[in-house]
């Protein structure tokens, strides 16, 4: 008869020892000792470390567990093709292990990679544009090429946002704006820019202050708006990588805001949402116009833009409004956005891909605090009303308003501007309601496509 010889005490210890080291080792990749569940998952640069602390405290306090995972630690301790593929199947384990809600990338694409995705599309021949750059391919954790395109493919199911800030310093002052707007973000309108060569989308019945522009509003007067009781806002422009431009009737263009443009702008608000081509690009120009928004010390805690080209009469802006206003979740709200957009049957085909509507979803950035959840949305907007210079319609405390005549409305100049400003004013010394404006959709046929000016000097959608 053989005898089993029992294993020694030191050798059961060193192998349960090696065990615990192992298990430790995958448990640090993921940034926890357990598996609890968490909400936020955020990524980026070991040095963004000890910054990202003072962010993480907050979102504790305000019921958002989150946890901070480097972005060399994800590409050491994972074997895979790439580091975005790498980034991709660490977030998709997180999803199924813990159920994040929101993902938060910091930095830019040299830092923490974006994922180049082919879905091709015509600039008019003028630039090579059949790979967008998306962060929504994190968010889809069963990706498959193959339903780009087409009706329900790849919806995203994570809220996707980045911080595209380049060192310490400037993370330090994005981080103390999200945090102090966050906090105590003031009762402010609702405005609602419209050049009025773009097809406006409706906005949903929400008290809102509306300005129409026909090329001739400069930068100053709008940075003055922008820095007097607002507290979100949606501009409805042609854009540039670095720039807003209004179009006139007669096809001349006019910058309305550059990025240089944002230092004017005195105070901090809530949300931006950018509605205009390449605003939101990170790879085309040296800056962004949404880059530069979010990593200024005023300006806006949260920014919604497009990397590539933009189509203002689909529903996206609006949808992502309407939720807003109705739950305060930034990231849910975006999120519900988009999976409705994808699930329409009326704008995608289960059999023929609709790149270019698809694309509108590709292209999409979120800027800020992906997480931002606001306590009572409806109850920050200070109702009031400015001049529109030309308007289809009008609408007074829920009513239809008789439309003022061409011949009625005189461009505006400087000085109306001013008056425009001084009524803003108004609105934080008053809670009477004045009246609100809307505008009835604009059809527009056919597509927004962007073209890339002979001199390099502008995109022009």
């Amino acid at each position: 008869m053989h005898r089993h010889r029992r294993p020694s005490t030191t050798f059961t210890l060193i192998l349960s020892f090696c065990m615990i080291l192992a298990a430790l080792s995958t448990s640090l990749v993921n940034g926890t000792v357990n598996a609890e569940p968490y909400e936020l998952l955020i990524i980026g640069l070991e040095s963004y470390r000890t910054r990202i602390q003072r962010f993480i405290g907050v979102k504790q306090s305000q019921g958002i567990p989150a946890r901070y995972i480097s972005i060399e630690s994800i590409n050491t301790s994972l074997q895979g093709p790439d580091i975005v593929w790498r980034l991709h199947e660490f977030v998709a384990e997180e999803y199924e292990r813990s159920g994040i809600r929101y993902l938060l990338l910091v930095g830019p694409y040299d830092q923490v990679p974006t994922r180049y995705t082919y879905s091709p599309s015509h600039e008019l021949g003028l630039a090579d544009f059949n790979y967008k750059p998306t962060d929504w391919y994190y968010a889809v954790p069963d990706w498959e090429d193959s339903k780009i395109g087409l009706l329900g493919g790849n919806i995203p199911k994570i809220a996707v946002g980045r911080l595209p800030v380049r060192n310490e310093e400037e993370l330090d002052q994005t981080l103390s704006k999200i945090i102090e707007v966050e906090t105590n973000l003031s009762p402010g309108s609702f405005l609602v820019f419209d050049d009025l060569n773009v097809a406006l989308e409706p906005v949903p019945s929400v008290p809102h202050t509306y300005y129409a522009s026909d090329s001739n509003l400069t930068s100053k007067p709008l940075s003055q708006m922008l820095s007097s009781g607002v507290a979100h806002v949606v501009t409805y422009t042609h854009g540039s990588p670095s720039a807003l431009w209004t179009k006139a009737i007669s096809g001349e263009c006019g910058t309305l805001m550059t990025y240089k443009d944002v230092s004017d702008i005195e105070a901090t608000y809530g949300i931006h949402y950018l509605v205009a081509c390449f605003a939101g690009a990170l790879d085309l120009e040296n800056e962004s116009l949404a880059r530069a928004l979010i990593t200024s010390s005023t300006g806006p805690a949260l920014v919604i833009a497009s990397s590539r080209t933009e189509a203002s009469d689909n529903h996206i802006p609006s949808s992502f409004w309407e939720d807003f206003f109705n739950t305060g979740d930034v990231g849910g709200s975006f999120l519900e956005a988009l999976q409705s957009y994808l699930s329409d049957q009326t704008v995608f085909s289960p059999q023929e891909p609709m790149f270019q509507r698809y694309n509108l979803y590709l292209n999409k950035v979120v800027y800020g605090d992906i997480s931002w959840r606001v306590k009572d949305p409806r109850k920050n907007i200070v109702v009031c009303s400015a001049p529109a210079l030309r308007s289809e319609s009008s609408v007074l405390n829920g009513s239809e308003a008789q439309a003022p005549s061409e011949k009625d409305v005189n461009p505006m100049d400087l000085s109306a501007a001013f008056s425009l400003i001084a009524v803003l004013l108004g609105c934080l010394l008053t809670d009477k309601i004045y009246g609100l404006h809307t505008k009835k959709r604009i059809h527009r046929k056919g597509q927004t496509t962007g073209a890339r000016a002979a001199d390099g000097a502008f995109w022009e959608d």
